[in-house]
């Protein structure tokens, strides 16, 4: 089998999802890891980005649970099940870097993913298919600088479910929660999708530990996907403009509602085709 030549996208230095998928990467004998690039953690428009998309409190929170301790921390659950992942699996890496290091990997430290130098590199190092774990927003020029695509993990079933807080929005429509592994395009959560992994709901799941367990969920599905990439591939299907909508951050008091009913042992029954029944 022809190797895969892929580059990994990592959001931040000390990203336990990223640092997960590089090593589950370079286990896989047909897949060669070429290089990650991370994009820097502190700069004035990444903070202020943060503050806007989650309030100063919680962007505060979530800074402190991923740099700090997550010990206390209403965000704790968030990184608990990826943290027991990595355990499980003696993946041991303490940040991006070292698990770059460790497993010959190319490091780069960018600045922004529209950066003209990350392209270049994607283009001269022939990458097959980037992966994405975070980082912003990308530019055309990079998609299509690869032989495949980008390849992303989205936190709730599409194509229904587009934009933020795509596990919230399922469980506030009855949805049953999904993670959707897609491509990439310019549009927001409408590239072709590859395949879907159920998120599992057990007595006394939150919508903060259920986020926590769709992480490791989408670092097994990216794994899957990669591990028979051509199969999936040909399998693919395109979403149509008119399949979706476009989700923005959900209300915590919306939040706090969906809470209360999964304290009442309350699970979704709808399934992601739903929507068209309704048509």
């Amino acid at each position: 089998m022809k190797k895969i030549r892929v580059g990994v996208l990592s959001g931040y230095s000390s990203s336990k999802h990223a640092v997960a998928l590089l090593a589950g990467l370079h286990a896989l004998p047909h897949v060669e890891v070429i290089f990650c690039a991370n994009v820097k953690t502190f700069s004035l428009k990444r903070i202020l980005s943060l503050i806007k998309r989650y309030g100063w409190r919680d962007a505060f929170d979530k800074f402190r649970n991923v740099y700090i301790s997550s010990r206390g921390n209403k965000f704790e659950d968030e990184t608990k099940f990826i943290t027991e992942f990595n355990l499980n699996n003696n993946v041991l890496f303490k940040n991006v870097a070292s698990a770059c290091a460790k497993l010959h990997i190319q490091f780069i430290s960018i600045a922004s993913l529209k950066e003209e130098s990350l392209v270049q590199q994607t283009i001269d190092r022939k990458i097959d298919l980037l992966i994405y774990s975070g980082g912003g927003i990308l530019k055309k020029k990079l998609i299509e600088a690869t032989k495949t695509g980008v390849l992303n993990a989205h936190g709730g079933p599409l194509p229904f479910f587009r934009g933020m807080n795509g596990l919230e929005w399922s469980l506030l429509y009855n949805v049953k929660p999904e993670v959707t592994i897609h491509l990439i395009d310019q549009g927001i959560d409408t590239g072709p999708i590859l395949a879907k992994f159920p998120i599992e709901i057990k007595e006394g799941d939150t919508i903060s530990s259920l986020r926590g367990k769709s992480v490791v969920v989408e670092v097994k599905g990216i794994l899957t996907v990669v591990k028979n990439f051509d199969t999936y591939l040909l399998q693919k299907s395109i979403q149509q403009p008119n399949e979706g909508k476009q989700f923005f951050r959900m209300h915590n008091s919306l939040k706090q509602w969906i809470n209360e009913k999964l304290k009442l042992n309350w699970r979704p029954s709808r399934s992601q085709q739903f929507e068209q029944q309704e048509r």
